[in-house]
């Protein structure tokens, strides 16, 4: 049986888990972290000229001033826009770790970013005679790069584990199911990996993102650039190449290295089936993603996949090949935990 990934399936959302730590470090942390900055650079104010650099050019050199005003105005647009959404969406959502990892460590990371390049465009302006000959602060801008990486991770491995939600009620009697004896043994394997023409432009693409980085750092000295976009470009490599294996502890699906990783015990699985995905209409890209309404998705390439409701509200959507074998299978050792619940 096949569904539409967004066909409703009645199950309860429940409430997310770790709301203390969403609370802690989604919006006390950020705000502690911005009001430091902006405590700081209180103080400091007097000491900056009338007008001040707000921007250097591919040169190196400063190519725009302004007010004091138009550059506190401007960091704390984009700071507090980030401070709120993300405060927001740390308490509202994160049914799932890798949801809430995610969202906690974008709240730290993205304040402790914000914050230092605040810090850093005031403190490289101190007592200056002549903004217009201010020079890059790359060092600073470096380094608040570094610290908000740092946060952000941390604050990810500080999010907490999903508690135990085994599942209570019988699997729907629609539920596909392997047809296996009572002691057979049996997994399921499939290795999913992007689409020939994917890769080759894939390939063309990231050849010139990073030639253009390193370009862009030669000619500005900004290899605070070349470490954002060099990070940027590596994180995705790691999500190319996914195993996804389905056996009597559940569904696990491992990125090239052996991370990212995705399982879902089979005593939690309310119920697998395949589904019909479209990667960009539904995740907005490709790789490990997060639709909008919460379901988690390793989404390689467009077409089948197995989607399994899990307890707790939870989803998870792998697009590989022969999804309907692994959903049935799946399936099947639910059925199986529930009824040797000491075994699962």
């Amino acid at each position: 049986m096949t569904r539409n990934l967004s066909a409703p399936t009645g199950q309860p959302h429940g409430r997310a888990p770790h709301r203390g730590r969403a609370w802690l470090l989604g919006v006390a942390l950020p705000v502690l972290v911005t009001g430091a900055a902006w405590g700081l650079t209180a103080r400091w104010i007097p000491r900056l000229p009338e007008e001040v650099a707000l921007h250097w050019g591919a040169d190196g050199r400063v190519d725009r001033l302004g007010s004091v005003h138009e550059m506190l105005v401007t960091s704390g647009v984009m700071g507090g826009v980030s401070l709120v959404v993300l405060g927001l969406c740390s308490v509202l959502l994160g049914r799932t770790s890798f949801t809430r990892r995610m969202l906690l460590g974008l709240a730290a990371g993205s304040a402790s970013f914000f914050a230092g390049l605040h810090v850093t465009l005031v403190a490289a302006q101190l007592d200056v005679t002549d903004p217009a000959a201010t020079p890059v602060p790359n060092g600073g801008f470096t380094l608040s790069v570094v610290v908000a990486v740092l946060a952000g991770i941390l604050a990810g491995a500080l999010a907490g584990r999903d508690p135990d939600r085994p599942a209570t009620g019988p699997l729907p009697a629609t539920a596909p199911r392997a047809h296996l004896e009572d002691e057979e043994r049996a997994v399921w394997l499939r290795r999913v990996a992007p689409s020939g023409p994917f890769l080759r432009w894939g390939g063309v693409l990231a050849a010139v993102y990073l030639g253009l980085s390193l370009w862009f750092a030669l000619i500005s000295g900004g290899w605070f650039v070349l470490v954002i976009m060099g990070a940027a470009a590596t994180l995705p490599m790691t999500m190319l190449v996914w195993e996804v294996r389905v056996d009597a502890s559940g569904l696990t699906a491992r990125g090239t290295l052996g991370w990212p990783r995705q399982h879902v015990p089979a005593r939690e699985v309310v119920e697998a089936r395949t589904a019909t995905v479209s990667p960009f209409r539904e995740f907005g890209g490709w790789g490990l993603r997060t639709a909008v309404d919460g379901t988690v998705g390793v989404v390689i390439r467009s077409g089948e996949a197995i989607a399994v409701e899990r307890t707790g509200g939870r989803r998870l959507v792998v697009t590989v090949d022969d999804a309907a074998t692994g959903a049935a299978l799946l399936n099947t050792f639910a059925e199986r935990s529930r009824a040797r619940p000491d075994t699962a």
